[in-house]
């Protein structure tokens, strides 16, 4: 509550009476604490103002997006090795997809999907066949290490170049077909997709003008075609 002064003995209105002089002097001792009211500058209105900006912060930042944003990372892109990468079988599917059309059908489970000895020695984790073209034609999916060291050091050993193309983290195949006309037609869509063979030969020693992928084992390298 505000309280009102009255004017001290120095003011131009004079109290005749002590008694009256006396109770100007404690009311003017009463007006040294000022205002009761809290100052809009002091720490309530400063806490009030952090919060605030803490909580605009907060909701500008918004927590996730990023990592969000990154793991539509679940879409398929570009290794620094200079291959295109996937991690899942969606995303191997959206990389060919330019150039075979969508999977119309992706079988995960069952005898044909199980690794053998041959997929375990090259690092597959997992395996899938995606049919296309009518389900004229299917595609195998191996999932391997995303490093592909493995299958590097596999090749390598065994001074060879695969059969598959390779990804980094993946191979793709061609393991089923209608008939030998339809294996040629999803031989050159499988082609149009760029994915590059692995090639570990001693021997290797490519024509001008091939483009070549270093590989991470020294010893070997991405090639457009089987043999240089």
């Amino acid at each position: 509550m505000r309280q009102i002064c009255l004017p001290d003995e120095g003011s131009f209105v004079k109290f005749p009476n002590l008694v009256v002089l006396a109770v100007a002097a404690l009311l003017a001792t009463s007006c040294a604490g000022g205002d009761d009211e809290p100052d809009a500058t002091g720490p309530a209105a400063g806490g009030a103002a952090v919060g605030g900006a803490e909580a605009d912060s907060g909701s500008t930042s918004q927590p996730g997006k990023a990592e969000t944003d990154s793991g539509s990372k679940s879409q398929p892109g570009k290794a620094e090795a200079g291959l295109p990468a996937a991690r899942s079988f969606e995303e191997i599917a959206a990389l060919l997809k330019p150039a075979l059309g969508p999977c119309e059908r992706l079988v995960t489970t069952g005898r044909d999907t199980e690794l053998d000895t041959a997929d375990k020695v090259r690092g597959g984790k997992q395996k899938a066949l995606c049919w296309y073209g009518g389900q004229q034609f299917s595609v195998e999916f191996l999932l391997i290490d995303g490093d592909n060291t493995t299958l590097e050091a596999l090749h390598k050993d065994k001074d060879i170049y695969s059969s598959e193309r390779v990804g980094m983290g993946f191979t793709v195949d061609i393991v089923g077909t209608a008939n030998a006309q339809t294996k040629t037609t999803a031989e050159q869509k499988l082609k149009a997709t760029g994915l590059p063979f692995l090639n570990c030969k001693q021997d290797f020693a490519p024509h001008d003008g091939v483009q070549v992928i270093k590989a991470k084992t020294a010893g070997c390298r991405y090639t457009p075609t089987p043999r240089i």
